[in-house]
């Protein structure tokens, strides 16, 4: 055998292992999340009993070098059939579970056109008069307090647990579910400068301690701007 075709079979070797060991730690993760789960009825309990059964005789049972080998092939296919359908798997078994909700809140959002949102200042300027004020007043706070509370949604979800999906089983995600973690991350690791705080900071650095007070002062904050707008209007119309 050249030294080349040693090289391609030992790298070959290295790579199945990897993946033979990537592949068993998702089970892992599965049989734990299955266990966890309140709600899993009797067949997700079985089929967690199951892969539990495989990955310990993969792992532990087998000392012979072909049985045992057999035996984590036999467990990684079990994991694998599992994963392929893990959007019937039970909510905090699977990735993006933490954000279902607010992901179709997301969805709809986007896509529904409304003709009468996104004012601009020509917009403003151009129609001129204290209701277009108003009016371009309400949407700036109503669109920053949507973002707002929908991040803070995202942030409260449980995004750490799904950030450990692409931290530990980056390979065994769909191009989809990774690129939206990626997205949520991005979209939370965002700074802005808050009227309620001296520096620009993202939602996700805010301790969660004080996370709800600092949003509930931000509101405010954009609620009162709101009222003074509409406060002006109330003035002119009784003078």
């Amino acid at each position: 055998m050249s030294q080349v075709k040693q090289k391609s079979t030992s790298s070959t070797r290295t790579e199945l292992s990897k993946r033979s060991e990537n592949v068993i730690a998702l089970g892992k993760k599965l049989v734990e999340e299955l266990a966890l789960e309140p709600g899993v009825d009797t067949l997700g309990r079985w089929m967690a009993h199951y892969v539990a059964e495989l990955i310990d005789a993969a792992d532990n049972v087998m000392t012979d070098p072909s049985l045992r080998s057999q035996a984590r092939e036999k467990c990684c296919e079990a994991i694998i059939k599992l994963w392929d359908h893990r959007s019937a798997l039970p909510s905090s078994s699977r990735p993006l579970s933490n954000l279902d909700g607010v992901l179709e809140a997301i969805k709809n959002i986007r896509t529904k056109k409304n003709p009468w949102t996104m004012l601009s200042s020509q917009d403003v300027k151009r129609i001129g008069g204290e209701w277009m004020g108003f009016a371009k007043t309400v949407e700036d706070a109503g669109l920053k307090m949507c973002r707002i509370s929908i991040l803070t949604a995202i942030a409260e979800a449980s995004f750490g647990k799904e950030q450990s999906w692409l931290q530990e089983h980056r390979g065994m995600l769909s191009k989809e579910e990774i690129e939206i973690i990626e997205a949520l991350d991005g979209w939370l690791s965002q700074q802005k400068k808050w009227r309620s705080m001296e520096n620009e900071v993202s939602i996700i650095d805010i301790q969660p301690a004080e996370r709800r007070q600092r949003i509930v002062e931000e509101i405010r904050i954009l609620v009162e701007e709101i009222n003074t707008s509409f406060s002006s209007i109330q003035t002119k119309g009784s003078g």
